[in-house]
């Protein structure tokens, strides 16, 4: 059996596995035929909400086979970011519970909002508990000198009933209030995908990035040099198509996963 052109892939999860908590078209067979050839798969997500074991229990829900190795959350990106830099640290985290249970594990301190004097690093993103009190906290750690960290840029988000704020929406107000610009950790950064590439072993060119949006997942492809494949079961659509850019336009565009793996993994 000929070796397959790309050993390894990097998928998004939302609009490109599953819509609405459902998986897409053929995505189940597609990924069983990924790992029947030994094909090296990396989940990569941007939802600061969960850890690589609440995407295993997700996919099994649906019918995928998956173990946590296979996933890399922006929460864990953003923890060992910032272990890299300066080891166990303060945080002050306004996101979901996966950024802190991750800088948890890794052995940072995660602070309570009225210890915001003590922070290192500033950490914001998608927080469905945001409030005044938070907004306070985050603001005045980062006008201490606290980094300030964002997960992903993204300020609207698919719902299950329509357009939701994303993580961009509850960075903005600290831009606004305090005239700097977040270090991005999640996709389109770079910063994950070079993360992704070490957990996988592989180099750029030896993996695909699959995702469902130009600006986040085509564009982290382009950030490290890898090939990219635009699936048309999420967020762009077909009629998106002619305005991609041509510095964003992807290597290939295919319906969904399944007929992805059909062309290339014949």
């Amino acid at each position: 059996m000929a070796r397959p052109r790309y050993r390894g892939v990097i998928l998004d999860l939302d609009g490109c596995v599953y819509v609405d908590g459902s998986p897409t078209e053929g995505a189940i067979e597609a990924l069983r035929r990924l790992k029947s050839l030994k094909v090296k798969l990396l989940y990569v997500t941007n939802n600061p909400e969960l850890t690589s074991e609440d995407c295993v229990q997700r996919l099994k829900s649906i019918g995928i086979d998956c173990d946590a190795s296979e996933f890399l959350t922006v929460g864990e990106a953003i923890a060992r970011y910032i272990y890299s830099r300066s080891g166990p640290s303060k945080v002050l985290i306004i996101a979901g519970p996966g950024v802190e249970e991750y800088c948890r594990r890794l052995g940072h301190r995660v602070l309570d909002l009225n210890e915001w004097e003590e922070a290192d690093y500033v950490i914001v993103g998608f927080d469905r508990e945001i409030n005044y009190e938070k907004l306070t906290a985050g603001l005045r750690a980062l006008l201490k000198g606290a980094v300030f960290l964002g997960t992903n840029p993204d300020a609207v988000h698919p719902g299950k009933n329509g357009p939701e704020p994303g993580s961009g929406a509850f960075i903005a107000p600290f831009k606004c209030m305090t005239g700097r610009d977040p270090i991005i950790v999640g996709k389109p950064s770079r910063i994950i995908m070079d993360i992704a590439l070490e957990r996988l072993g592989l180099s750029s060119r030896e993996v695909l990035i699959i995702g469902d949006r130009i600006d986040t997942d085509v564009k982290a492809g382009k950030s490290i040099g890898s090939d990219t494949a635009l699936v048309l079961t999420g967020i762009t659509r077909e009629e998106d198509l002619p305005k991609i850019p041509p510095e964003l336009k992807p290597t290939y565009v295919f319906k969904n996963l399944y007929e992805l793996v059909e062309k290339l993994y014949p």
